[in-house]
């Protein structure tokens, strides 16, 4: 039987791809702050309404996985996990995430197949930063895998996203980097 924490890695691919599925076509980034342009951006900072349209536009796109870590046990330090994977965000909130994986150290739930395909919904909360994986299907159990229950934060600098996965106790348990396909 697989732990939720061993299916963390997993779960942050998928709420990486989640996160970019839901946008809508727009610019990535402006520096509406005033701050440094290598500084993060929140989820929703740079847009002028703050609402989730503005979030979805930001995120909506296709994102390729350029780093996963994630910590196997509840007690234990993340640690960097090889794997790819594509993630697709629609302006509707639709995701779309194809990972593979092979890594030993990864949830066994996600090497079992040969390729991790799953579709649902992300939902966002532009205020808190934070999206949420919903009624997600897929080639393995999504529980066993991505932990949709867990809340996801979500930085934006440049043509990177960045995905925190994170526990009822605010422990980081997973972390994955995603990049902008032109």
């Amino acid at each position: 039987m697989t732990s939720r924490l061993q299916s963390a890695p997993i779960a942050a691919a998928v709420a990486a791809f989640a996160a970019i599925a839901g946008c809508s076509p727009g610019p990535m980034t402006h520096p509406g702050t005033g701050g440094p342009m290598n500084k993060p951006v929140p989820l929703g900072k740079d847009a002028s309404s703050g609402s989730v349209e503005a979030a979805r536009r930001q995120l909506e796109g296709t994102w390729d996985l350029v780093a996963l870590e994630w910590a196997p046990s509840s007690d234990a330090a993340r640690v960097p996990t090889k794997a790819t994977g594509t993630l697709t965000y629609d302006e509707f909130g639709n995701l779309r995430i194809d990972a593979h994986t092979t890594d030993a150290a990864s949830p066994v739930a996600a090497r079992e197949v040969t390729m991790l395909t799953f579709t649902g919904r992300a939902v966002i909360d532009p205020v808190k930063h934070e999206l949420k994986l919903m009624n997600l299907t897929g080639t393995a159990n999504p529980d066993e895998v991505l932990s949709p229950e867990q809340r996801r934060r979500v930085e934006l600098e440049a043509d990177l996203l960045k995905l925190s996965s994170f526990d009822d106790q605010g422990r980081v348990t997973a972390i994955s980097t995603w990049k902008r396909r032109p």
